[in-house]
Parts: C-alpha cells; structure tokens; sequence
C-alpha cells in the first residue's frame, strides 16, 4: 500500500483514521492523500447552527478557511513525523469526490471512519462508507468510531 486516500470528516473518528493510514504509510515509505469534502447545506447549516448568523459568502470563505487551517495542521504534524502527504479540500457529493480523487492520485486504500448513526438516520441520508464500499474498485477500510 504505497498511496493511501484518508477521507476525514472533523468527527469523532478523524484522529483514528489518521493515526491508521499514517501506521500503514510509515510501514510502506508511502504517500498520503487527506480528503474533507463539505457540501454547500454543511455550511449553511454550520453558520446558522453553530454561529447563530445569516449565511454569506464571507462567511462561507471564513468557514471555509478553518477547515484549511486544521487541515494544514494535520498535515504539519505528519511531515514533522517524516510521512509524505497533501490535502484536498472538495465541495459536493462525499462520494464522488473521494472515488474522483483517490482515482486520479491512484490510491491503493481509501481509509475513512465509521459513524453511530441510527437506522432512520442511514435511511434518509444514507452512509458514506456503505456507498464507497459499493462503489469503489480499490479496497475501503472502514476505521471503527471505537475500539472493539
């Protein structure tokens, strides 16, 4: 496994699939590529939520700037550890986006965290490691929100 696509989502599993994909590059002398996909709804809906403001389009950007700034964090932290490694930062379909992705960096391993979500939740929304699994032609790891 030479090139692994990490696809983190700022939840609880983030840091495991970090710490998983960057085990496994360490081991192979590797590459990393960290995905975080953010719909336009994930915005708004973190600025009307969580900052209590009518959403704009300075605020969507300065939204949009965090996220860069804790990705960047990540990746500092992996090249102090030595490990090769870049992020992306994508708007749209989850799904589309990391099969997009981990196809043209020619990922051998998409690595990505699971979540507790109830059944009603996966019924209207649907579950982004059931879909990648369905969908992709290279292995999916599934990194458990806990430990079993």
């Amino acid at each position: 496994m030479k090139r692994i696509l990490a696809a983190i989502d700022f939840l609880d599993t983030t840091d495991r699939v970090i710490n998983y994909a960057k085990k496994v590059i360490k081991e192979t002398k590797g590459k990393l590529l960290i995905v975080h996909s953010e719909t336009l709804e994930s915005y708004l809906s973190t600025i009307t939520t969580e900052f209590n403001q009518t959403p704009s389009m300075e605020l969507i950007n300065a939204q949009k700037e965090q996220i860069e700034d804790r990705l960047n964090k990540i990746l500092d932290s992996l090249n102090e550890d030595g490990i090769k490694a870049e992020f992306i930062l994508m708007e749209g379909s989850t799904v589309e986006n990391i099969l997009r992705e981990a196809d043209i960096f020619k990922a051998d391993l998409i690595v990505i965290g699971s979540h507790k979500h109830g059944k009603f939740h996966n019924l209207l929304f649907g579950s982004i490691h059931k879909s990648l699994i369905a969908l992709s032609q290279i292995p999916v790891l599934i990194v458990p929100s806990e430990d079993m």
